[in-house]
């Protein structure tokens, strides 16, 4: 009986992780266009993933980490009068990680004060690692 436990107890443990792994859809989506259109179309297949299932991380730099900041301008594009920083912030409130790369704030004049909340600065390291897990895909904008 002892060995038959043993036996379904460790068969679980190994099917844990393999379990863990087909759920655990990770996106990083990682936006650096000016250009509107791009922005919100990367929004727009984030927030689809994550309405799929996927774990999304969002790495702002240069001119897309604009969208992060308070009072930036919003252009809304049709066909359904929506701005990347309106998905932006729905991805927030559903728990989605918001980074900004280091780069930007000190060379836009701007401090971390001036970010809107739930955006954070990113840590290179970090984002590094999370780029480089086995199960997680990669969107360049």
């Amino acid at each position: 009986m002892k060995k038959t436990v043993t036996k379904i107890a460790l068969v679980a443990l190994l099917c844990v992780p393999a379990l863990s792994f087909a759920s655990g859809k990770s996106l990083m989506t990682i936006v650096t266009s000016p250009n509107p259109q791009t922005q919100l179309m990367s929004m727009v297949l984030s927030v689809k993933s994550m309405m799929k299932g996927a774990k999304v991380n969002i790495l702002l730099c240069g001119p897309a980490g604009d969208i992060a900041t308070k009072g930036s301008k919003e252009v809304r594009l049709k066909p359904k009068n929506m701005s990347a920083q309106m998905l932006l912030k729905k991805m927030i409130k559903k728990g989605v990680s918001v980074k900004v790369c280091p780069l930007y704030l000190p060379n836009k004049g701007k401090t971390k004060a001036d970010l809107i909340k739930g955006v954070g600065v990113a840590n290179p390291g970090k984002m590094a690692a999370m780029i480089l897990e086995d199960n997680r895909k990669i969107l360049t904008y």
